[in-house]
């Protein structure tokens, strides 16, 4: 296990970011769903339901790990009261797995929203026995996937040049790096600042596209 470090001052301040990378990615759902209602596009049709399921494993983190630091913080380090330490740390860990499983699932959909249409039944069997070995590497895996979306947004950016191309190019780069950083959080707390910064910018930035493709479309 690798070492995480935290500014005490952020202490609670990332749950607050995933409830609200989670309260953004709904809102990507919602538009990234009315654009598929447009389009009737597969790969729009996977992309709405891939952040649907990582807009609901963002809120399920943010709220376990909102619990365990508000038990902290009215409790501390109780001594003798290995009852309430052990139920913050089954909350906890229970809220990690969740995430890890809906959010592998949820990049590995996002992949597939890539994949030229005659490809996707293919790529869909190979994607199970990835996520159930993946848990103990779950940022290499979800860097992994994104790293597909993060490639094909680069292409388009580079043959469009268009803000709406820009925007999402910015957004999946940033969630990229949010995973990135995260392997080097025991260096200095300022990484796993930046990380969770950069998560919120890029759920930001694909709303901001998601919006101006809407309001174009309707």
């Amino acid at each position: 296990m690798v070492d995480v470090l935290i500014p005490y001052r952020f202490y609670g301040v990332d749950s607050v970011f995933y409830i609200l990378s989670s309260i953004i990615g709904f809102l990507v759902s919602y538009y990234a769903y009315k654009l598929y209602g447009m389009t009737g596009r597969k790969s729009h049709l996977y992309f709405y339901l891939g952040f649907v399921l990582l807009s609901m494993s963002l809120m399920t983190i943010g709220l376990a790990s909102t619990y365990g630091y508000v038990n902290f913080f009215e409790h501390g380090q109780p001594s003798g009261q290995q009852s309430i330490i052990d139920t913050v740390a089954f909350v906890d860990d229970f809220g990690y797995w969740i995430y890890y499983i809906i959010s592998l699932a949820a990049y590995g959909l996002i992949a597939l929203s890539y994949l030229p249409d005659k490809k996707k039944t293919m790529f869909t069997p190979i994607m199970i026995p990835l996520w159930y070995t993946g848990f103990p590497y779950f940022n290499i895996l979800s860097f992994f996937l994104l790293s597909y979306a993060i490639f094909n947004a680069i292409l388009n950016f580079t043959s469009k040049k268009n803000l709406n191309s820009l925007l999402v190019m910015a957004a999946f780069s940033l969630i990229g790096l949010y995973h990135l950083l995260l392997f080097f959080t025991s260096f200095s707390k300022i990484i796993y600042v930046a990380a969770h910064l950069s998560l919120l910018l890029g759920f930001l930035s694909l709303l901001a596209m998601l919006m101006r493709v809407s309001r174009k479309g309707g």
